[in-house]
């Protein structure tokens, strides 16, 4: 992990990270119209979760300064990338995957909420709903604290034979202190992959079930 300079070098990298997060706004929801909400009783989720290329990582260093990832292919440079890299790794070495606890979570948000009921991957009849995870990750609540949340930005698609879009949703946590999930030391997270597993899981439940809760 490294270690950036406490001084200007942060709050220069601070306001672009800022910039980044203002500058992408979560897509509209667009409901289901009276005819396919009347029509569509089933729906399909596809396994094939879409994911952007690198995470989002804002967290506290070892000392006075922060560690910070990629964001997409921004400032992905140098330390940057190597605090990236570290992070990926540390996933993959532990098998935490994003995609498979938002699937697992979109599954049972859907028919927990008797909405739609869940198609065979088989049956090209029914509707397709497509994620995609724009971003995904953790930060800290603010520049001075020990403490991360879960980021995530998930947005939902569901599409007909014809790929038009019927229905389009998605949820967004940003990282502050108005975050919806339990602030944990990040500490802790990199020490226990169960527990960090646990805190996404949890982020991705609420997104889940705030995404169905809009069709």
């Amino acid at each position: 992990m490294n270690r950036v300079p406490p001084a200007a070098p942060i709050r220069l990298v601070a306001l672009a990270v800022l910039s980044l997060l203002l500058a992408a706004c979560a897509a509209p929801t667009q409901r289901l119209s009276s005819d396919d909400k009347a029509r569509v009783k089933a729906a399909r989720l596809n396994t094939n979760v879409e994911i952007v290329a690198s995470p989002f990582l804002l967290a506290p260093g070892d000392g006075g300064g922060l560690m910070f990832g990629a964001i997409g292919g921004a400032m992905a440079a140098g330390g940057i990338e190597e605090s990236r890299k570290v992070f990926v790794t540390y996933l993959d070495k532990n098998s935490i995957s994003i995609q498979k606890l938002l699937l697992e979570e979109l599954d049972k948000a859907l028919r927990e909420s008797g909405k739609l009921m869940i198609a065979s991957a088989s049956d090209t009849t029914a509707p397709q709903i497509n994620i995609n995870v724009r971003q995904y990750g953790f930060g800290v609540t603010h520049l001075l604290s020990a403490n991360v949340v879960p980021v995530l930005w998930v947005q939902c698609d569901m599409v007909d034979g014809a790929g038009k879009v019927m229905w389009s949703s998605s949820e967004r946590m940003f990282p502050s202190i108005a975050s919806p999930m339990e602030a944990m030391k990040w500490e802790e997270l990199v020490t226990d992959p169960k527990l960090m597993e646990e805190q996404w899981r949890k982020a991705a439940r609420y997104a889940a079930k705030r995404i169905v809760g809009e069709l």
